[in-house]
């Protein structure tokens, strides 16, 4: 039987989707049902069994003594996914029970991507049977978005003999329940599209870190995950039931009401997307790769070789403080050839998340050769690349491993400010690069997307430590000498004398009051380094010149007080000032 694609037809005006920026135009690939499918196979060729037809043969799989998936002549007899084992037998006596196997689904799952990379590269695995791609790329190559999914449909048919189906929407939520139904959601009617689908389809949403591993228990995660199936029943008690209801909720109230986790969700009903953190490009590019000796061509082997190479990458991201969020893998056979798959996931990826996906990948290729797919020659290289970035203070776990519940109420103390007053009213700071203090750290409303830092290098920019003060209005001052006339900066920037006294000229912030620092008052100079002269764009009729100076001051009793200085134009600025 093969997939069908049809087009959600456009009725008028979106009426769903909110205004804002736009959704990424996304294609899903889903084999339905595809553990019972590997499993199914998996079967036939162990016993080397006739092809078995879920619709006229039940056929159903457990995990744990409980039914996970069923054939639709399985459903049709009464064995449902949820069921005991002997609840299921007993519906149905003759139906035929399997036994999950986790890595066999992943391996298989390889000739399923494999067909879908003659249509259109740029793949990612998502999880072993939904496949993720850039949709809007694809379609123009093809012609458009349905002609698009018949050629995926007709490639997986013809070179696994697997239906599948494809579904294109605005955003990857949107296109994952399409592709259910193997629908094309018109631009700007993802709104629309979701609304009368029931709550329940929210417990397949892309969010919370984990959302690659949804069917394993969250017990056994480090990191905390939101819980989607309790969210969902609260939901409905709530007499939310569809999408839509949950969509028509002010957001400012969802998000004050229950926090910016089931925000998120709110913002997903609405047909739109979570910005993705901002993408870290760091100056040298990060690789781990290993040479294998002997060369890997038996499955059981890549587990052997997966642990040390994660380590190898998991080492290079905390040694430069990042995370990876999308990983490709790389493979070079004795023969030349190279072999790559990327990988997506919600969250940072752990050491065992890469260990598991080099394993499932190298069975992949090594299972496609098996089973009549491109000869792949034994596997020589293997190299990790990560393709998203993000620092790794924006997925950090706490002291104890998760949020911690000052963190929780911090976070919901700052979703209901900005709920009331507004996106701008709870701001957190940024850094983004430059030569002042002030140009280096951005401030930006919290949970907008990080703005992409600016880099180097930037010379005349301050060494670490940097001040714990920057004033965003820098106050001014006089800097004088013994003999009470004012310290310049020279053409061949030097001091005009040694400063002997700093005045403060106007009262100044809380900060310089508080090291004495307040207006008409004057504090003698202890030391001070030798000033560094900040020319920018000295080419341009713009051009500004400046120069920095380093003070100790004697403060209040026996304190001292070291701050930092700017001269423009012959006038000084207190720029920062050290703790």
């Amino acid at each position: 039987m093969m997939g069908t694609s049809t087009t959600v037809p456009d009725t008028g005006t979106p009426t769903g989707t909110p205004t804002g920026s736009p959704a990424t135009r996304t294609a899903a690939v889903i084999v339905p049902d595809w553990p019972l499918v590997a499993a199914l196979d998996r079967h036939q060729r162990r016993t080397d069994s006739e092809p078995v037809d879920l619709a006229l043969t039940p056929v159903i799989l457990l995990d744990q003594h409980r039914v996970t998936h069923a054939g639709s002549a399985a459903r049709q007899a009464g064995a449902l996914p949820g069921m005991r084992r002997r609840a299921a037998r007993a519906a149905c006596p003759d139906t035929l029970v399997l036994e999950g196997d986790r890595e066999s689904e992943s391996a298989l799952f390889e000739l399923v991507a494999a067909a879908v990379d003659t249509v259109a590269a740029g793949v990612d695995v998502l999880r072993p049977g939904t496949l993720l791609m850039s949709a809007r790329g694809p379609a123009r190559h093809h012609g458009d978005e349905s002609t698009l999914a018949e050629h995926i449909i007709d490639a997986v048919a013809d070179l696994t003999g697997w239906d599948c189906s494809v579904g294109i929407a605005d955003g990857p939520f949107a296109a994952l329940l399409a592709a259910r139904a193997g629908r094309i959601v018109r631009p700007g009617r993802s709104g629309d599209y979701l609304a009368p689908h029931p709550i329940a389809a929210l417990r397949d949403a892309p969010v919370g870190p984990g959302w690659g591993h949804r069917g394993q228990p969250a017990a056994t995660r480090a990191e905390r995950r939101l819980d989607l199936p309790e969210t969902v029943d609260l939901l409905q008690r709530l007499g939310i039931a569809t999408l839509g209801d949950l969509a028509a909720l002010p957001a400012a109230s969802v998000a004050d009401r229950f926090g910016p986790d089931v925000a998120t969700l709110h913002l997903l009903a609405t047909g739109q997307e979570p910005a993705p953190p901002a993408a870290h490009h760091p100056t040298q590019p990060i690789l781990a790769e290993t040479a294998l000796d002997p060369p890997l061509v038996r499955t059981d082997q890549a587990a052997f070789v997966a642990r040390p190479l994660a380590e190898q990458l998991h080492t290079m991201l905390v040694e430069r403080g990042l995370v990876c969020t999308r990983l490709r893998i790389v493979a070079r056979t004795e023969g030349g050839e190279e072999m790559e798959r990327t990988w997506r996931h919600d969250g940072a990826l752990t050491v065992a998340d890469v260990v598991d996906r080099i394993r499932w990948q190298c069975d992949g290729w090594i299972t496609r050769a098996r089973l009549g797919g491109p000869a792949t020659g034994a596997i020589v290289r293997i190299g990790l690349h990560p393709l998203q970035l993000a620092p790794a203070g924006q997925n950090a776990p706490a002291l104890w491993g998760s949020a911690g519940e000052a963190a929780q109420r911090a976070a919901r103390a700052f979703a209901r400010a900005q709920g009331l007053a507004g996106e701008d009213a709870v701001q957190v700071p940024v850094l983004v690069g430059g030569r002042l203090l002030a140009e280096e750290v951005r401030l930006v409303p919290w949970r907008a997307e990080k703005p992409a830092p600016r880099h180097g290098p930037w010379p005349g920019s301050l060494p670490r430590p940097v001040p714990a003060t920057v004033f965003r209005t820098p106050p001014p001052v006089l800097l004088q000498d013994a003999h009470g006339s004012p310290v310049v900066v020279t053409a061949r920037g030097l001091l005009s004398a040694p400063p002997a006294r700093l005045l403060v000229a106007a009262p100044g912030a809380p900060a310089l009051q508080r090291a004495g620092l307040r207006a008409g008052t004057a504090l003698t100079v202890l030391a001070h380094g030798a000033p560094t002269v900040i020319d920018e764009r000295w080419w341009t009729p713009g051009g500004n010149r400046a120069a920095r100076l380093q003070l100790v001051l004697a403060g209040v009793g026996d304190e001292e007080t070291a701050v930092l200085a700017l001269s423009r134009t012959g006038e000084w600025f207190l720029e920062g000032m050290y703790d």
